[in-house]
């Protein structure tokens, strides 16, 4: 079967975005095994090295680190060129970068958390996307898949917050900025769309995991019961940035075991 995908992405150059990790790594891993160049990008610059060293010994596809502070539009700007720079196009930018207030200074107050989250999720989703998609339309095609999540289509309890927790609010805008932005880059042959994860084994849910009693609760939500593996993201991610999701653009492809279907 691996025989059959590999190359699906063959001559194709990547972005990705919070790349060293989660979601983002396992999508760098699964593009360079269907052939296509990486740029590993993420503010952890030790991490992305390291994967994309290890990305280089996986084959013939190239790979690249580096650093990046989506909020920062004269980083964005950096990496988009280096990227280009390096490999000469860009076709493809997976914008997995993405914080939860879990990641946030504690002395920092409700309103700058609120920011932050704000900044990271929504804000650099839209920066880096917009300097990606200059060089896209010079060869007017390309690819950007935003990972938003299910918190933005759904409301869920939150008992601390009371409904003013700020992932769900950056989640909701990843997903209408999909849209909005497949619509106005329709003309320019450049596609958008965004999955939805479900809760996936990463570090972001790992609060969860380590307290047993939060994590039955949600695993009885889940109905196929379970949490799912970054890799099965991954594997939705490599479909809408190959060839073969040529129509579908403005999409929010939701990957969450059932969860929203109740």
């Amino acid at each position: 079967m691996l025989e059959m995908t590999i190359g699906r992405l063959h001559n194709k150059t990547a972005l990705i975005t919070g790349g060293a990790a989660g979601i983002g790594a396992a999508c760098a891993n699964m593009f360079v095994r269907h052939g296509a160049k990486v740029a590993v990008a993420d503010m952890n610059i030790g991490k992305a090295e390291e994967l994309a060293s290890h990305l280089q010994e996986m084959g013939e596809s190239q790979s690249i680190a580096v650093q990046v502070d989506v909020t920062d539009d004269r980083q964005c700007i950096q990496a988009v060129d280096h990227t280009v720079d390096t490999f000469g196009k860009i076709d493809i930018l997976v914008n997995s970068a993405g914080i939860t207030p879990r990641y946030a200074s504690h002395e920092l107050t409700f309103e700058q958390v609120w920011d932050q989250v704000i900044d990271v999720n929504l804000k650099g989703s839209m920066l880096i996307s917009r300097h990606a998609a200059n060089h896209m339309k010079q060869q007017n095609c390309g690819s950007i898949i935003n990972i938003a999540s299910i918190r933005g289509l759904v409301g869920y309890p939150d008992f601390i917050t009371d409904g003013f927790h700020p992932y769900p609010h950056s989640k909701g805008g990843v997903v209408n900025m999909t849209r909005d932005m497949a619509v106005g880059l329709a003309k320019s042959g450049i596609r958008v769309n965004a999955v939805c994860p479900g809760f996936t084994h990463t570090d972001m849910t790992r609060g969860a995991k380590e307290n047993p009693r939060i994590y039955q609760s949600i695993i009885e939500l889940i109905p196929i019961g379970c949490f799912a593996q970054p890799e099965e993201i991954a594997e939705s991610v490599l479909f809408l940035a190959s060839d073969e999701a040529s129509f579908i653009t403005g999409a929010c492809l939701v990957i969450d075991g059932g969860f929203t279907a109740q």
